[in-house]
């Protein structure tokens, strides 16, 4: 097996995951920047500039480079870490 392969033990079975969510949040954030769902208008710089990183690190993510899979797993992380935030203050009101 190569070292960009994935395999089918455990942990590349849970690092699927991980690269399916990566690809889902880049999309979300991608389509919220080009439509200006956001609080700002993002320039067409940034959003190509943005693409152009979610790739970069997609790329090595498949490739299994350890600093592309702890950015990957902080990304996700830090976005479920958001999502909740969002739904404490939504249910409380604030």
């Amino acid at each position: 097996m190569h070292d960009y392969e994935i395999g089918y033990d455990s942990k590349g079975k849970k690092y699927k995951l991980y690269l399916i969510a990566f690809v889902a949040v880049a999309l979300i954030h991608t389509l919220v920047d080009f439509f200006g769902l956001g609080f700002t208008k993002v320039t067409g710089f940034r959003l190509i500039g943005s693409v152009l990183f979610y790739v970069v690190i997609f790329y090595f993510g498949l490739r299994r480079k350890l600093w592309a899979e702890f950015i990957i797993k902080f990304f996700i992380w830090l976005n479920v870490l958001i999502l909740l935030l969002i739904i404490i203050v939504k249910s409380l009101g604030l």
